[in-house]
């Protein structure tokens, strides 16, 4: 396998209280199936790992983490340091060679970075797996150059920098990898953080997907729409943790 770009989601995870809750939540929603352990469970779609589950650390917030490729996690602690961020958990090796660190962007954001092996595998952009992430901050102008400097993106900007809609899409290679929402208004209240998007199973479209979801204990916060990029929805888990769920067959054109 190649090894996975720096500057590319590489891992998600999420710190939970209710763990058998989730899995089985997660399992029934996305059909995600998980290899368990004590302290940290692997789930798996098609037999890729798409995404981890731990259990929480009080006060830690019940959310998705997103893990960013960075080539070498105790390389990037000073890094981090440098450009305004705070390194929260100091680099861990995992048992699969990976090693990882938590991060706080300057906008207040906690940021994964990820190192995995050369042979490191992490599923995207199919059924049940994640298809895309942005992060939600109502400070652009420090978060953009701040993952811009450490992780190499090319940054575009869509909108008015601070204006009603403002919005940087973050490239590897010409390639469309990240993006970026300044939250204003009433979201400014929100805790800046990153959404992760969920590609939709083939024999559930985005709206059977939200009623399913409701039907397992899980909440809607944004029913589902239409847009260029896919219908989407946002969604919770049983215990309010938020994501999205998107059909990327379904766009509406630009």
């Amino acid at each position: 396998m190649m090894a996975i770009p720096v500057g590319a989601p590489a891992w998600m995870d999420l710190a939970a209280d209710d763990l058998p809750g989730r899995r089985d939540f997660y399992t029934a929603l996305l059909g995600w199936r998980w290899t368990e352990r004590p302290d940290y469970s692997v789930a798996t779609k098609d037999a890729v790992p798409v995404a981890g589950l731990r259990p929480r650390e009080h006060p830690e917030p019940e959310a998705w983490t997103l893990y960013l490729e960075c080539g070498g996690a105790r390389e990037s602690v000073q890094r981090i340091r440098d450009l305004g961020g705070k390194v929260l958990v100091a680099p861990t090796d995992t048992p699969a060679d990976e090693t990882f660190l938590v991060a706080e962007d300057p906008s207040g954001a906690p940021v994964g970075l990820w190192h995995a092996p050369p042979n490191g595998a992490f599923g995207r952009d199919h059924a049940g797996m994640l298809c895309w992430a942005e992060l939600h901050t109502p400070d652009g102008a420090a978060a953009d150059p701040f993952y811009r400097d450490l992780l190499g993106y090319t940054q575009e900007q869509i909108g008015e920098p601070s204006g009603v809609f403002d919005y940087t899409v973050w490239y590897l290679d010409d390639l469309p990898a990240l993006g970026r929402f300044e939250t204003t208004g009433a979201l400014s209240e929100q805790s800046p953080g990153w959404q992760v998007y969920m590609q939709v199973n083939p024999d559930q479209d985005v709206d059977t997907t939200t009623s399913r979801a409701a039907q397992l204990g899980g909440s809607v916060r944004r029913e589902p729409s239409d847009s260029p990029h896919g219908r989407t929805a946002l969604l919770t888990d049983p215990a309010g943790t938020a994501f999205f769920v998107i059909d990327t067959s379904a766009r509406t054109g630009e």
